[in-house]
């Protein structure tokens, strides 16, 4: 339809060019805060640019709700202020089919929400923290697929599992002397870190000499690395950066080994929750903008979109926090402000009538 692809070109290139200007806000700040850094072992302005840089998809997925208000606001405004908006309402077209035809652009929307999201983000967020850990520390080497390597001093350390509450899993040890001979391995099932040193549990060691090798169990044992929680803390992924596979999996794990899921529970519904945020965001711009009784400029609905852009960002994120002090269910702490904007909208679209 000619109005379908007319309006919905009108807000496309409205909210990209407003999802351009709040990205480059942020990693402006965000840059700001890196060079702060520089210094810091080998993280210099090179490497805090392309950490800014990889930050980019992730930034631009948190971003998009925002985005779609003030576009929408600002295409349908400029419309309205034209007094094309009142051209095609008199033509026929109704609140609701004007919806409609909202809806249609909000699924490309969220179509390339969830490609940035759950593709894209993940991987450069990942190699972001990664390298910007190993430019500021020389404590972490590299994360794989094996889980975080670590190098303290002449030792080796390789953690397969990282849990919240500062637990880990699965603990290599590998012990080099002067001539990088190894002479030692030990294995520990898990670890916590209590007053400034973890406390390894389940230990095997294993002590490589040139007469012979010898097995030794222990229960529990001191382990003072340099390896503290803060650095371990700085290469891991973040919940809400995680994609929702990424989340199952975790959540499926951290139930199995009897740990607080609820803050990734409240990530996976956050990311369900979000293309419906991004089509609550645009349909509400029609109840806004036909609210308004007089022409306004395009600056003041640019400025009245971001701000019901950022305070909807500021509700959702104190409605999930109180959701995990309170108890609450993460479906209902999450998605409540969404579901309250789409109410809000049907109730004014049914009045419309």
């Amino acid at each position: 339809m000619i109005l379908d692809r007319y309006i919905g070109r009108s807000i496309i290139v409205t909210s990209v060019l407003s999802l351009f200007a709040l990205v480059a806000v942020f990693s402006f700040f965000t840059l700001v805060d890196q060079l702060d850094r520089t210094g810091q072992g080998n993280y210099g302005v090179s490497e805090a640019i392309q950490y800014v840089l990889l930050t980019v998809p992730r930034l631009s997925y948190e971003l998009f709700p925002i985005a779609t208000v003030i576009g929408s606001m600002a295409a349908l405004g400029m419309l309205a202020n034209t007094s094309e908006l009142a051209v095609i309402r008199t033509s026929g077209v109704s609140q609701a089919q004007l919806a409609y035809s909202l809806i249609k652009t909000g699924l490309a929307f969220v179509i390339i929400s969830i490609l940035i999201g759950e593709v894209i983000a993940p991987v450069t967020e990942q190699a972001a923290q990664q390298k910007r850990s190993i430019a500021l520390t020389k404590e972490i080497s590299m994360k794989t697929k094996n889980g975080f390597w670590s190098r303290d001093g002449d030792n080796y350390i390789n953690i397969r599992k990282i849990l919240p509450g500062d637990r880990v899993e699965e603990i290599y040890i590998y012990e080099f002397d002067k001539e990088h001979q190894l002479r030692s391995m030990i294995y520990a099932k898990h670890a916590e870190y209590d007053q400034d040193k973890w406390i390894l549990h389940n230990i095997l060691k294993t002590e490589i000499t040139e007469q012979q090798v010898t097995n030794n169990h222990y229960d529990t044992a001191e382990w003072e690395a340099l390896l503290n929680p803060d650095v371990i803390d700085m290469v891991t992924i973040k919940p809400r950066y995680l994609s929702i596979l990424g989340l199952i999996s975790y959540i499926d794990y951290l139930k199995a080994n009897n740990q607080s899921s609820k803050q990734y529970v409240q990530a996976f519904w956050s990311k369900l929750a979000n293309p419906f945020t991004i089509m609550a965001m645009i349909l509400l711009s029609i109840c806004v903008v036909r609210c308004e009784g007089r022409p306004m400029g395009l600056g003041q609905r640019v400025f009245i979109g971001a701000l019901i852009g950022i305070t909807f960002h500021l509700i959702n994120q104190v409605s999930g926090h109180l959701g995990i002090v309170y108890g609450v269910p993460a479906f209902i702490s999450v998605c409540a402000p969404t579901i309250m904007i789409l109410s809000y909208v049907y109730y004014r679209l049914s009045r419309s009538y």
